[in-house]
């Protein structure tokens, strides 16, 4: 039996992207098989980023959460992980999560991104690192990006909560809101809204 963990960092920015049950072996396996594939940097495509992702994405088997704009990848989500109705639930280290997600899928060519969700319903409890709750509900999502210095995503969407999560302090109500830290500013309604770097 393989325990199953969420993914994530620790600290104040730590951010819960889903569940695996990969082996160790497995794992050492998979970084490998990548390094193989890709043996030379590419500053905007064959890069961290490009790993970090398709790593999450294998260890998750698609079902993750990542709701950061990268700042430059080579990604293409295939039409057969974009509707993946799936969804996890864990508490572990203060912070308790349950999502589902009817689809999700990202292209990214360098700094420019598009991203696009489906019924992607998250709750979030959070006593340590941070604090707050959180109710999250995109009934659509389409976004674009240049890099992580600014962004615009519309949609609808009634998100709900108050704290501080991922490196971030934010508060919403039915979709009106914004947040501010780690990823920038941004400021939502329910149709849409925009982002930038406070670099």
């Amino acid at each position: 039996n393989v325990e199953a963990h969420l993914l994530g960092s620790s600290g104040i920015n730590a951010e819960y992207g889903g569940v695996t049950e990969k082996t160790d072996s497995e794992i050492d396996r998979w970084i490998n098989a990548w390094h193989a594939k890709h043996d030379s940097y590419e500053l905007l495509s064959e890069n961290c980023q490009k790993f970090a992702f398709e790593f999450m994405v294998w260890l998750t088997d698609g079902n993750y959460k990542c709701d950061h704009r990268p700042d430059a990848r080579e990604v293409l989500t295939t039409d057969s992980e974009f509707i993946n109705n799936k969804g996890f639930a864990r508490a572990e280290d203060g912070n308790a999560i349950a999502s589902y997600g009817l689809g999700q899928g990202q292209a990214s060519a360098g700094p420019f991104n598009l991203g696009a969700k489906v019924g992607q319903f998250n709750a979030q409890a959070v006593a340590g690192p941070g604090f707050g709750a959180f109710a999250d509900a995109d009934l659509v999502r389409v976004e674009a990006s240049l890099g992580n210095i600014v962004g615009a995503h519309a949609g609808l969407n009634a998100n709900t909560g108050v704290g501080a999560r991922n490196g971030n302090v934010e508060a919403h109500l039915l979709g009106f809101g914004g947040k501010i830290g780690a990823d920038g500013l941004e400021v939502n309604t329910p149709i849409g809204g925009v982002n930038c770097s406070l670099m």
